[in-house]
């Protein structure tokens, strides 16, 4: 896998979590938050058991999980910006 594979996965991640953001934006937060966190936590165990014996892994697998991490967070970061924070499920119901 190149740098193009990589850009492209990239594209691919933006354009589905954007397309989430705009269908329903409290699934879209969920969702961002937990493959985020889920991504950062196998990142994590990743790196400490790379670090305890060498696993020998592809150049691409820690840069590929920095995308999955950092894509969510940051179309979350946007639209929490262009909608000064006043999301859809924040509203009260009556």
């Amino acid at each position: 896998m190149n740098k193009e594979h990589l850009v492209l996965i990239t594209l691919i991640q933006g354009v589905c979590y954007t397309l989430i953001w705009l269908i329903h934006d409290y699934t879209a937060l969920l969702l961002s938050a937990a493959i985020a966190l889920i991504t950062l936590a196998i990142l994590v165990i990743s790196w400490i058991a790379d670090r305890l014996e060498y696993a020998n892994v592809p150049f691409w697998y820690y840069p590929l999980l920095w995308i999955s991490i950092l894509v969510p967070v940051g179309i979350s970061v946007l639209f929490w910006i262009f909608k000064e924070g006043k999301m859809d499920w924040m509203k009260p119901i009556f």
